[in-house]
């Protein structure tokens, strides 16, 4: 009788233990990562499927280059994804390296998956408001290991936004808590999943899809597409 109640009192120890420890730790799940709330606002299930990659257009989308080249390669990305940041520098040399194209950058935020993937994109459009676009983009994805493991990135992004010249940093710091501009990030976003790319980064050269590669690799691949 004694020995039971020696193990039971064993068990119930042991079990308190393992809940207290089970309180105290963090929630985490291998090979994935905590989603943000802020996510939640991009709308990724009423996209109507698309035969064709729209075309670019410079009223609307973001470029660099010539706004009336014959040619154009679209890039779709998510400022958290590490083989976007390692593709930027190469691809924004694209209308230096390839006669007549146009550079066009296209957000495709993996809201699922990256917590403050759609927050950092808001944040590059708080930045061009202020005329601060490209440099904004450059620095996120120049940063990305500092601030994709943050809970609350919107101080180290108004630092950042700071650094590169943004002037008014509370009006920064409004638009990405109103996530002003949120419609331009969910139009690119539909068209991604319209397209029902396969993940970023994803890239068109006049409307033909291209393989993942280095500069060198995607221009190879365009040169039967190009507009001459």
């Amino acid at each position: 009788m004694k020995k039971a109640i020696t193990i039971t009192i064993i068990l119930l120890i042991v079990l308190g233990f393992g809940y207290y420890l089970l309180k105290i730790s963090p929630s985490t799940q291998t090979g994935t990562q905590d989603v943000s709330s802020y996510n939640s606002s991009l709308d990724i299930s009423g996209a109507k499927p698309l035969s064709a990659v729209p075309a670019f257009d410079p009223a609307v989308d973001h470029y660099l280059g010539n706004a009336k080249a014959k040619n154009a390669l679209i890039e779709n990305a998510d400022f958290q994804c590490p083989s976007c940041a390692a593709a930027s520098p190469e691809l924004k040399q694209v209308p230096d390296k390839f006669p007549d194209t146009v550079f066009v950058f296209r957000y495709f935020p993996l809201v699922q998956i990256h917590a403050n993937s759609l927050e950092s994109a808001v944040a590059v459009e708080a930045a061009g408001a202020q005329g601060k676009y490209w440099e904004m983009h450059d620095i996120l994805f120049q940063k990305q290991s500092d601030w994709e493991g943050l809970s609350d990135p919107l101080d180290t992004f108004a630092q950042y936004a700071q650094s590169v010249g943004v002037s008014d940093i509370n009006q920064f710091k409004a638009d990405v808590t109103a996530k002003k501009n949120l419609g331009l990030i969910q139009t690119d976003n539909d068209q991604a999943l319209g397209l029902k790319l396969p993940g970023t980064p994803s890239y068109f050269f006049n409307g033909h899809v291209l393989e993942n590669a280095d500069l060198n690799g995607l221009l190879q691949q365009a040169q039967q597409w190009v507009n001459k």
